[in-house]
């Protein structure tokens, strides 16, 4: 049973008391950092203050940033509408489109920034923040970054805390995936539709829902099984033309395109018809015991160490194996091993763990469309991760040579745009980095010439660069 919300010191109780070392992990390691009127309830009791955050359902609470933002069915069809309006000249078309979406787009990044910068659940945001990045799509093309904010309303967040195979079959049927991985424009090559194109299958998205989305490529799959997978998945896709047979920009079957016939995948054999087989399938692969091990490493190297510890890896494969993917009791285990609250273990936070931490902790006068952009200068594009693995989530990997350089940079910038509050750097210091601040840091805050120079200072503490 979760601790039960009880009276908790307030802010002012802490303003001379440097939080301790398990409330600094509660705050930084589990979520995005401290503000100063969450300090308290987490110093009372911080891993009941985690809990306590763990919905009793299936999704995570949609903050109230993220609310009223258009869906991706819509961003889709008005995008293909548009086009379509003006197909006389393609080239002017897609330009137009895209324009068109732009707007929707700075609001989407705008309102993630904002939606994580004031959630009172920052465990919550970052689990979903961790899914989301998991089966991860990518803006390298328009219509995918305008839907991707839609993608990890839709997909990601209703099941963040239900079953890891919901959220697998959601995500894979989301249009925004089935765009970005191509899956959209696969044709069987044995279907009726396959001989009549000049398209055919496409593997993309078989193989990173195999590499990168469950077994992994330790999980005992071969290019026969990718595939495979591929041929189970023809017919799935996105409709881009008001006489495909379904509503324009959302994500349906069409029987014409899929493969028929049994496949094979990790030898299982899947004789179902029509988009059952492929539900058949991602039901077997979210299940089996490399998705497990995999998901166990994963989380434990974003919220433990680099390097997890097998102890912890371990633990929370069981807890997804006892459970049938069960992501709520995936938390809590998490949540409650002790490797998690040792205080050898860090990570560096990303440039976007970095500047939220500072927003969160000195709330400047900057809204998010100008996060947005600085988190695009500071190399880490909202909704634009490198890759279908997702944004990189090891420490060598935010070390480039100017990256100190720019958390200076960003340190001052952020700082000039914080008002004057009632608790001075000192205590400011105490909440965002603890007992564990160095004498160093210590005496650069004292010492600081004004209270700007003093919480810049603080963000670029070597401290203040771990959770």
């Amino acid at each position: 049973m979760l601790p039960s919300q009880n009276a908790l010191p307030s802010q002012n109780a802490l303003a001379g008391q440097a939080l301790n070392n398990q409330a600094i992990i509660a705050a930084n390691r589990f979520g995005f950092g401290a503000t100063p009127a969450e300090a308290g309830m987490i110093a009372a009791d911080p891993r009941g203050w985690l809990l306590r955050q763990v919905p009793p359902g299936p999704a995570a609470p949609l903050p109230p940033a993220l609310r009223d933002l258009p869906g991706a069915e819509k961003q889709a069809a008005d995008f293909y509408a548009y086009r379509l309006a003006r197909k006389e000249d393609q080239a002017e078309a897609e330009k137009a489109a895209r324009q068109v979406l732009q707007k929707s787009i700075q609001s989407e990044v705008a309102a993630l920034f904002v939606a994580q910068m004031q959630t009172d659940t920052p465990f919550v945001e970052r689990w979903v923040q961790f899914w989301a990045n998991h089966f991860c799509v990518s803006g390298r093309d328009q219509i995918v970054f305008a839907m991707a904010g839609a993608y990890e309303r839709e997909a990601i967040r209703p099941h963040a805390f239900g079953r890891f195979a919901d959220m697998l079959l959601a995500a894979t049927w989301h249009p925004a995936m089935l765009i970005y991985l191509d899956n959209a424009s696969s044709i069987g090559p044995g279907s009726r539709a396959g001989g009549r194109r000049n398209v055919g299958l496409n593997e993309n998205h078989a193989r990173e829902i195999l590499e990168l989305h469950t077994v992994s490529r330790t999980g005992g799959y071969d290019q026969n099984d990718v595939i495979a997978l591929a041929k189970i998945l023809t017919g799935w896709t996105v409709t881009r033309n008001p006489n495909d047979g379904f509503a324009l920009g959302k994500a349906g079957y069409r029987p014409q395109w899929h493969e028929p016939g049994m496949q094979i995948l990790l030898g299982w054999e899947f004789p179902q018809q029509g988009e059952d087989q492929g539900e058949a399938a991602l039901q077997m692969l979210a299940v089996h015991p490399s998705t497990a091990q995999h998901v166990a490493e994963k989380l434990a190297r974003h919220f433990i160490a680099d390097d997890p510890p097998k102890a912890a890896v371990a633990a929370l494969a069981k807890s997804f194996k006892d459970s049938g993917g069960d992501l709520r009791k995936l938390a809590i285990a998490l949540i409650e091993r002790p490797e998690a609250w040792k205080p050898e273990y860090r990570k560096l936070r990303t440039p976007r763990d970095f500047m939220l931490a500072a927003a969160r902790l000195g709330n400047p006068d900057m809204n998010g469309q100008r996060f947005g952009g600085l988190l695009r200068q500071f190399g880490q594009t909202t909704f634009q991760p490198p890759s279908p693995a997702g944004w990189p989530d090891r420490s060598g990997d935010w070390l480039a040579p100017d990256a100190l350089r720019q958390r200076i940079e960003l340190s001052f910038l952020i700082s000039q745009r914080v008002k004057p509050g009632p608790l001075q750097p000192d205590a400011l210091l105490q909440i965002a980095v603890g007992e564990g601040v160095s004498p160093e840091t210590r005496h650069a805050v004292q010492r600081a010439e004004s209270r700007q120079v003093a919480l810049a200072t603080i963000f670029a503490a070597p401290e203040f660069q771990w959770r």
